[in-house]
């Protein structure tokens, strides 16, 4: 569980950080709540990473 919560948190967030840059290079429109969703879920791993650190 400890794997998938870092996993899931660096990767959503790195991802809701590169993705607006790869649509404004391409000049397509950013789906904004996407990647608000990405970062949201991305902060909530972390979170409950550092919450939870004794449990795993």
């Amino acid at each position: 569980m400890k794997r998938l919560l870092s996993w899931g948190g660096v990767s959503l967030l790195t991802t809701a950080l590169l993705d607006p840059l790869i649509y404004f290079m391409l000049e397509k429109p950013v789906p904004w709540g996407r990647d608000l969703l990405m970062a949201v879920a991305g902060a909530v791993c972390l979170y409950l990473l550092v919450k939870l650190r004794d449990t795993f």
